[in-house]
């Protein structure tokens, strides 16, 4: 499925075919600060699926529990999260659900969650869901 997506001032857009990425809540502690709540949605895609039609990114890095790093993709302008780069696999995009065109915020059954051992106390895991307790894999 292709789907289009961008930052909340529209500066920056993209698009992105999702047809072979995984669905997944991720608890890592990185995405509690870069979305200043208790977990984020994302949805990990080959690199090659995903493209940049409008605007310039800015972007930071981190250490992510991999040990390597992470790049941490915003628009500039809103500060809206677009998607990250993780060096521990190099060929995939993690696209943040959130940002996302209304039309396809629907994603269906999550495949998994990520990062387990960090979720906060006050969520309970989500029934069926595959359970991780550290990063996924793509």
């Amino acid at each position: 499925m292709s789907v289009t997506g961008g930052c909340a001032c529209d500066a920056v857009r993209y698009t992105a075919e999702i047809d072979s990425g995984v669905k997944a809540v991720c608890h890592c502690l990185n995405c509690q600060k870069r979305t200043a709540s208790a977990f984020s949605v994302n949805v990990i895609i080959p690199r090659k699926s995903f493209k940049i039609t409008r605007g310039t990114t800015k972007y930071h890095t981190y250490i992510a529990d991999s040990k390597k790093p992470y790049h941490t993709h915003f628009c500039g302008d809103c500060g809206s999260a677009l998607y990250g780069e993780p060096e521990a696999f190099p060929d995939t995009v993690s696209i943040k659900a959130g940002s996302l065109d209304p039309a396809f915020t629907n994603l269906g059954t999550i495949d998994a969650e990520a990062f387990t051992v960090r979720r906060k106390d006050y969520l309970k895991p989500l029934e069926g869901v595959k359970q991780v307790k550290r990063m996924i894999s793509p």
